[in-house]
């Protein structure tokens, strides 16, 4: 099984899939009915944003929500701007 990075060259990969089931009142558990997916894949997307799904799991979550990839995972920049600001690394 491959292993999918959170990690980009311009970031950091994040799931928002917690956000997207919260604001339409939808538990990880009825996704994983609706999608046929185990309950642990589905929690474990919900609860860790760093957990990045497969391509196939990916698909199905889409398919059930009716919402595109990158309404599920964003890139987040590496470091925060004000923790770069904050190093005095860099002028404020």
């Amino acid at each position: 099984m491959p292993f999918y990075s959170a990690y980009t060259a311009s970031g950091c990969l994040v799931n928002t899939l917690k956000n997207l089931l919260d604001a339409n009142n939808i538990s990880s558990f009825k996704l994983s009915r609706m999608s046929q997916l185990s309950p642990t894949t589905t929690r474990k997307i919900y609860t860790d944003n760093r957990y990045i799904p497969s391509p196939d799991v990916l698909e199905r979550i889409c398919i059930c929500l009716d919402v595109q990839p990158g309404d599920l995972l964003k890139i987040l920049p590496t470091m925060e701007p004000s923790v770069a600001l904050s190093s005095g690394v860099f002028p404020g």
